[in-house]
């Protein structure tokens, strides 16, 4: 089937970037009269830049599309590390004839979805995104894991009676079916254990800007209502055993630590394959699979670090409400 005039007006932007003065001279006898107008222009433009114009010559007629649009291929993209607490999915998908969709969807730690927007995008703008990507990882994103990350937080959204953006639910022809779980990751786990690698991966993924993803109120305050002598110039080890204590058998934690915490270090651990950093990705991945397979996830030897930093997160977060509170009034 040949390509239609739009679809050769859409695609004469392409042809003027990559300088192919010999393409648009074979359309200059286009049977359409809008496009042997914007041929004439393109040229011009090209002739402005110091491009060698060839002669006229036998006129040029695309047939199938394909062809001029270049390689038909998906992709997809993950970034974890712009916004604490956030995982950003993108997505372009070339469309049957021309153009394309571009997807970016907001995923929380709780796999809930906050935000989506689609895009129609052209070949040659897909084409350079894909540049893109390649050119920040080596590696690239399984499209179809891209495509079940986002179905999955669509559902579980709604699970929780919250509404989701209309543009997903426009989406969902391309996004396919929605799966029965949570897309397993892309990294193989690799973790020893040691609270010394636990805090190594907890600095590489940026644990201490992680917005607060567990009510610790409860706990400490229970625990402070039971121990009232300790105090910070309590020793650390002395106050590290009734935290510890003080969690045990806490199904809140338990919930915490197996959900948005190590959805988080899952995802984090996407990010640091894709920058290459392939023995912290494995650790990453090991830390949120302990949390996940741990009957008591709240007792693991290094559970302290990731604890004091919720509390350490909560009480910026609650500084920072305090604040705005005061500008306020």
């Amino acid at each position: 089937m040949a390509a239609s005039a739009q679809e050769v007006l859409s695609q004469i932007p392409s042809l003027v970037q990559q300088q192919d003065a010999a393409a648009l001279v074979g359309l200059a006898e286009h049977d359409d009269k809008a496009v042997r107008k914007a041929v004439r222009k393109a040229i011009h433009v090209l002739r402005t830049r110091g491009v060698e114009i060839p002669a006229e010559g036998k006129s040029w007629r695309p047939g199938e599309g394909e062809p001029l649009r270049g390689e038909l291929v998906a992709g997809a993209m993950l970034d974890v590390g712009s916004t604490p607490g956030l995982t950003r999915i993108y997505i372009t998908i070339p469309g049957e004839e021309t153009n394309g969709l571009l997807f970016a969807a907001t995923l929380t730690a709780f796999d809930q979805i906050v935000g989506f927007k689609a895009y129609v995008q052209t070949d040659g703008q897909r084409a350079r995104v894909l540049r893109d990507w390649a050119r920040q990882a080596n590696r690239q994103v399984p499209v179809e894991y891209a495509k079940a990350r986002i179905r999955w937080a669509r559902e579980n959204t709604l699970k929780l009676g919250v509404p989701v953006p209309d543009e997903v639910n426009q989406a969902l022809i391309h996004l396919g079916d929605a799966p029965g779980a949570r897309p397993a990751g892309l990294v193989a786990a690799a973790f020893d254990g040691a609270p010394a690698s636990a805090d190594r991966v907890l600095g590489s993924v940026g644990a201490n800007v992680w917005p607060p993803l567990m009510e610790v109120e409860p706990f400490l305050k229970r625990i402070t209502e039971e121990h009232p002598e300790i105090t910070q110039e309590t020793p650390e080890e002395e106050r590290q055993a009734v935290l510890l204590a003080g969690i045990a058998g806490d199904e809140a934690v338990r919930k915490a630590l197996r959900g948005p915490i190590a959805n988080l270090l899952e995802d984090s651990s996407v990010g640091l394959w894709l920058a290459g950093s392939d023995e912290a990705a494995g650790m990453a991945a090991g830390m949120a699979a302990a949390l996940r397979e741990s009957e008591a996830p709240e007792a693991l030897p290094w559970i302290h670090r990731v604890i004091g930093l919720q509390i350490a997160s909560t009480v910026m977060y609650q500084q920072q409400q305090q604040a705005q509170q005061g500008r306020a009034s």
